[in-house]
């Protein structure tokens, strides 16, 4: 499955994009933090079309475009996990900040993510990184790093199997050049999906595919495996 990345200021603009999106996928992320007209009102129309949505509040330590305060954030994230958007991220390390307010949170929905825009940590930081995610209960979780090396990349794909066995749904691939192959690899590997955008140009992380190159990249993958 793709996940179109949706980065716009307006929801106006936000729309245009599902409408251009909807060839190719059904499922889109929306990212609150580069909204500048972020309005619930606004928010709760996305959730009567047809589609599966996934909100996303990212910070800027992570990739975010605003730098706004954890606790905003938190406002937000609440507000969204009462919608009926498909999933809710939370970053890991802001879930671990205000784990006492997560006490009766509905691990279903949610999408514990991590990520490391600067280095492939160790595979035992990561191995403990999963293992914290089990003993906490974790169901879905995305682990994203920048890779300098085609190694590192298949490093990161190996923790999707080493999530199954943990019973953790795990989207995992490498950022930057040397990652963007594991993007699409990631779904032979047992990744639920992987994100995409309409257009190079609109790439919210190093690497990241447009919708039409993933998909040419993914169905030559499929002949060969097939």
């Amino acid at each position: 499955m793709f996940c179109l990345t949706l980065a716009e200021n307006t929801c106006k603009k936000l729309f245009k994009k599902i409408e251009r999106g909807a060839k190719y996928t059904d499922f889109f992320e929306i990212r609150a933090d580069k909204l500048k007209d972020l309005e619930t009102c606004h928010l709760e129309t996305f959730l009567k079309l047809p589609y599966k949505f996934l909100f996303t509040f990212r910070s800027h330590e992570e990739g975010g475009f605003g730098n706004f305060s954890d606790e905003f954030r938190l406002e937000w994230i609440f507000w969204a996990l009462k919608q009926k958007f498909y999933l809710v991220d939370i970053e890991w390390k802001l879930f671990k900040k205000f784990s006492h307010k997560f006490k009766e949170l509905n691990f279903n929905k949610v999408l514990f993510s991590y990520h490391n825009f600067k280095k492939l940590p160790s595979d035992r930081y990561l191995l403990e990184l999963l293992s914290e995610m089990k003993k906490r209960g974790v169901k879905r979780a995305k682990i994203v790093c920048m890779c300098n090396s085609l190694e590192d990349s298949f490093r990161l794909l190996k923790l999707i199997f080493l999530a199954k066995e943990r019973k953790i749904e795990l989207v995992a691939f490498g950022m930057g050049e040397k990652g963007r192959i594991s993007r699409i690899l990631s779904l032979f590997c047992g990744s639920p999906f992987t994100y995409v955008v309409l257009s190079k140009k609109e790439a919210v992380a190093p690497g990241q595919l447009d919708i039409k190159s993933a998909l040419k990249v993914y169905n030559a993958i499929k002949e060969i495996v097939e």
